[in-house]
């Protein structure tokens, strides 16, 4: 299981370098970093504090669903964005979005579903181009 990221610093780090992947309900940023982190953001924009907690309830147990399980994808999209030798781990930050309050977890986990999967394409297309 992945650490809390919890600095400043790091925050606007994966903010200003990492790949930004924009979904409906919420906002992926992904960048290879010394270890496996992640965190859970939802601004006063998603609403009150009970809103917020919501928000940030139904992202952790979609990632948790998704990525951090012993089958989830955080291998593959590891191997996509985190380049061997440089960095070993992979750092992430889900930033909620209004419309959130309007899903249950399973449009949650189908929307972080989908939105990995562009840059697991991604690469993909890069691997056929290169072969």
């Amino acid at each position: 299981m992945p650490r809390s990221l919890t600095r400043r610093e790091d925050f606007r780090k994966a903010y200003a370098e990492g790949l930004k992947v924009t979904g409906r309900l919420c906002v992926l940023y992904l960048l290879p970093g010394p270890d496996d982190a992640k965190a859970v953001v939802a601004s006063r924009k998603v609403g009150g504090a009970v809103q917020r907690n919501r928000a940030k309830r139904l992202m952790r147990e979609a990632l948790r669903l998704v990525v951090h399980n012993p089958s989830g994808l955080a291998e593959k999209i590891r191997e996509c964005v985190v380049v061997p030798g440089d960095t070993e781990g992979l750092w992430m930050v889900a930033v909620a979005r209004r419309r959130i309050l309007e899903a249950n977890v399973h449009d949650v986990m189908a929307e972080v579903r989908s939105l990995l999967a562009e840059p697991l394409e991604r690469n993909r297309d890069d691997n056929r181009r290169n072969h």
